[in-house]
């Protein structure tokens, strides 16, 4: 898709910081046996992760899409048919169309933040595996 990039394949600052912490963590036990403050920090940490877990699996409309992502929903629900973003409605239906938002494309130049974790970035990975390299079988 040429100059479109997705929410879910750019490690954002959070992420970072989530790194951040559990390193900490980590110096806490292991430098100053620190274990109680430790625990608190990991604890942080795994609730920060959930949290971008739970956003990038929201479900949007078209309407949201675009507003998120620059494209107009016309253009989104074109990728959607052209199989470039997976449709998320129930099979065989009729209903509109559903896009995650861990999935959605950013317009190139609009500023965005990334919200999904490493699990999309290994489920885009491994279908384009299925793919065979380059997108050839």
């Amino acid at each position: 898709m040429g100059g479109v990039s997705f929410l879910g394949t750019n490690r954002s600052a959070i992420h970072q910081a989530v790194a951040e912490i559990l390193a900490k963590a980590k110096e806490f036990r292991e430098a100053f046996g620190a274990e109680p403050q430790a625990r608190s920090l990991e604890w942080a940490a795994l609730q920060v992760e959930r949290a971008l877990r739970d956003e990038s699996e929201q479900l949007l409309t078209l309407t949201q899409a675009a507003e998120l992502s620059g494209y107009h929903p016309d253009s989104l629900a074109r990728m959607v048919r052209d199989g470039q973003i997976p449709d998320l409605r129930p099979p065989n239906s009729k209903g509109r169309i559903r896009i995650r938002r861990a999935d959605l494309p950013i317009k190139p130049g609009r500023p965005h933040t990334p919200d999904a974790d490493v699990r999309e970035l290994a489920s885009r990975l491994a279908r384009r595996g299925k793919e065979g390299r380059y997108g050839h079988p």
